[in-house]
């Protein structure tokens, strides 16, 4: 029943889709996306080198560049890919393919063909070129289409799935209150001592227990997801810089940029055009 619950309360975003012939200037170092990112190549061949492992693409291979995962982008010569990039959170603001340790390449099926060109044919002639939606209001008939679309190619990735995943959700569950709370209000100031009230606790022991159990203290947590959540606002919309820390609760452009630059490594306006030139 519980498994049920978390199932249906994943929350699917789009982010882009689209098709393109890219040369040996796409190359890019230590770039890690707010968003998951689905790559379909269809001729030629890609490098990409994350969690530890270099990954030789060649044409026919699906490939999951899971978000917020450090990634060296490479093209030898030239190839051609579909891509599709998304979020898969639950209620808890915990990422999918963060606790699903998926094998990150596959052999491409008919119908992962199919399913992209249909995304593409969907998307582009309302998007442009590069198919992001950050300023589109797509009709709601083709949102609810594309939107699954993309979560048939999230799954053949989580099908594959190891056991670690019960491990990560149980960690999930004894907090689930809290992380959802955080999630839902990381525009507002969020107090230790309102989190330690929502789990019954005592401040200190439920900083804790917290760090015991999620390996941060609570305030580095919320700091890591307005940062992550500021990400996601560069990669997707058109806001400034100013109304995202604004979005995310931190009012200081000084303490966001500070912030920013120590958990993103790059300052945000940098950050941003990283993710629209990828």
């Amino acid at each position: 029943m519980e498994k049920r619950r978390e199932i249906e309360s994943v929350r699917m975003r789009l982010i882009e889709a689209g098709h393109c012939r890219l040369s040996s200037n796409w190359n890019y170092k230590r770039l890690s996306s707010p968003f998951s990112r689905i790559y379909l190549i269809e001729e030629g061949e890609a490098v990409l080198r994350h969690s530890g492992q270099t990954h030789h693409l060649k044409a026919g291979d699906l490939h999951l560049v899971p978000c917020h995962v450090t990634a060296d982008y490479q093209c030898p010569e030239s190839h051609t890919q579909y891509f599709v990039g998304l979020t898969m959170t639950l209620a808890t603001g915990t990422d999918l393919f963060g606790i699903h340790r998926c094998e990150p390449t596959l052999p491409a099926e008919k119908v992962h063909y199919e399913i992209f060109k249909r995304l593409v044919d969907l998307i582009q002639p309302l998007t442009g070129k590069f198919g992001r939606l950050a300023s589109v209001n797509l009709p709601m008939f083709v949102e609810l289409e594309a939107r699954g679309l993309a979560m048939q190619l999230a799954a053949s990735f989580l099908k594959h799935a190891n056991e670690a995943v019960e491990v990560a959700l149980e960690k999930d569950r004894r907090f689930a209150p809290i992380l959802q709370f955080v999630d839902e209000n990381l525009q507002r100031d969020i107090a230790l001592e309102t989190l330690a009230g929502l789990a019954g606790l005592t401040p200190t022991y439920f900083s804790d227990l917290f760090f015991k159990t999620q390996g941060v203290r609570p305030v580095e947590f919320i700091n890591r997801r307005r940062i992550e959540r500021a990400q996601l606002l560069l990669g997707s919309t058109d806001l400034t810089i100013q109304e995202i820390a604004s979005a995310v609760g931190i009012n200081s452009p000084a303490y966001f940029s500070r912030l920013f630059n120590r958990i993103s490594g790059v300052p945000a306006r940098r950050y941003r055009k990283l993710l629209l030139d990828l």
